[in-house]
């Protein structure tokens, strides 16, 4: 994983079209733990308490087995993310580093966020998945970015930015008390939709060999 570098030079690792909508980015130590730096920063945590923030994970993959197992497809892909998970150690090895899209649904559910997660490749919006919607303007929204092929970064945006669309494994796997939460982003989903490069995946498969 590559050193931080000036925060001004991520800007070109999105979408130009998104851009003028972000507000800034914040960078963290790349040393394998970023993504979970950057959740820990974003929910108000410590960049350092990226362990806490992979134990949350965990207890989220964990308490909620079941319903991911369904929701990924199989028992093995779960096993995988607690690998992952369980590595509470300094520079993980590429095998322990957050992987996207799949635990930005841990993520937006655990802590009953609304996370947006944005790269040149893939734009996404993750809904929490069994939670009673909270009203939008008590809603806390956060933003990852995923910038030069291997590195977490924290992004923030203007007020009223296009919204990627809902990850589709929310539409399909999401509990019923949970349908309000998306009512909210249908206008801002079409503003992004019409911004943007089509070229950008807003689909949670990416395949890795077409980029």
């Amino acid at each position: 994983m590559t050193q931080p570098t000036n925060c001004i030079s991520y800007f070109e690792e999105f979408p130009e079209k998104l851009r003028p909508y972000i507000h800034h980015i914040k960078d963290v130590q790349a040393d394998g733990n970023c993504g979970f730096r950057a959740i820990a920063g974003l929910i108000g945590l410590g960049e350092d308490d990226w362990q806490q923030v992979r134990r949350d994970l965990l207890t989220e993959l964990h308490s909620n087995v079941v319903h991911y197992v369904e929701l990924f497809g199989s028992q093995e892909r779960v096993d995988d993310l607690t690998s992952i998970l369980s590595y509470f150690e300094p520079s993980p090895r590429f095998n322990q580093w957050m992987t996207m899209p799949d635990m930005g649904h841990l993520i937006a559910s655990y802590y009953r966020v609304v996370l947006y997660h944005l790269s040149m490749q893939q734009c996404l919006t993750f809904l929490p998945l069994r939670s009673i919607p909270i009203a939008t303007p008590d809603r806390r929204d956060i933003c990852i970015g995923f910038v030069n092929g291997n590195h977490f970064v924290q992004v923030y945006l203007q007020p009223g930015h296009p919204v990627p669309p809902i990850a589709s494994n929310w539409i399909r796997f999401h509990h019923p008390c949970a349908n309000g939460w998306k009512k909210a982003y249908t206008t801002r989903i079409h503003q992004f939709r019409m911004l943007v490069n089509p070229n950008v995946v807003t689909t949670e498969t990416i395949d890795i060999d077409g980029l």
